[in-house]
């Protein structure tokens, strides 16, 4: 498990304690962006790592302003850091089978299953056709991805937290980065390209792997019954967030 840590300490700590509960002998590696340190949670099965931050940046970009060279540099900066994070925290606990790549308002309640041949699991809940200009956008990033032999177009994802099949993941990254020149252009054609939710199933769209519906995910915004129901993945837990700051708390 390759957890994504900002400033919400207290749901982090429990996120932790979540995944333990359910999985107590897996690996866990957490990355801070600049924030807090959890290195006081380390232990034989635990791993942190204090790193720049290059999520508030991100704040500023928009659909309006998202191809302003200072905005395109911060995107890839992220991307850049997310597969270097990934392929470290793939590494640390050991090149398990499957990899979950998680953040702190995730609970994981039960165990996880999939279903056969799947590769990649989500909610298919985002598409590109949400908006109009998503869709432009999206036609643009699959003529991208078209070039890349045996890969599929990317229209729906929404993959929090991300479980992916592991060497599918990672001969994804390999064929990322060995067409780097031709698929970063992916960053001029939509503004949140990096966001992990959709970075990583486009990366699976590469080797042909769509992301396939999971029933076991939940989020607590669309489920007014989620504390009730039997998912073992929730999204959009936030019990234990400050309400203080968005990305984190206020000081």
């Amino acid at each position: 498990i390759y957890n994504c840590v900002f400033k919400q300490k207290n749901a982090f700590i429990r996120s932790v304690e979540a995944i333990r509960e359910v999985y107590p002998e897996s690996k866990i590696y957490a990355v801070s962006d600049g924030g807090l340190d959890y290195s006081f949670l380390e232990d034989e099965n635990f791993t942190f790592s204090m790193e720049d931050d290059f999520k508030s940046p991100l704040k500023n970009i928009g659909g309006e302003n998202f191809l302003l060279p200072e905005h395109q540099e911060a995107t890839r900066k992220e991307m850049a850091a997310t597969l270097r994070r990934v392929e470290k925290g793939i590494e640390v606990c050991g090149n398990p089978e499957w990899t979950c790549m998680t953040e702190p308002d995730v609970l994981i309640r039960g165990k996880i299953s999939h279903p056969e041949n799947a590769k990649l699991l989500g909610t298919r809940l985002n598409h590109a056709w949400y908006r109009e200009q998503w869709l432009d956008g999206f036609i643009d990033i699959n003529r991208l991805i078209s070039q890349i032999d045996g890969s599929i177009p990317i229209v729906r994802w929404g993959s929090v937290p991300v479980i992916g099949h592991t060497q599918t993941l990672l001969k994804a990254i390999d064929i990322y980065l060995n067409n780097f020149d031709t698929l970063t252009k992916i960053t001029e054609h939509f503004h949140t390209p990096g966001a992990f939710d959709l970075f990583l199933p486009i990366l699976f769209a590469l080797v042909g792997e769509p992301e396939v519906f999971s029933d076991e995910y939940t989020e607590c915004l669309r489920d007014p019954n989620w504390k009730t129901s039997s998912h073992p993945v929730v999204h959009q837990y936030r019990e234990f967030y400050s309400k203080n700051d968005f990305y984190g708390e206020s000081k």
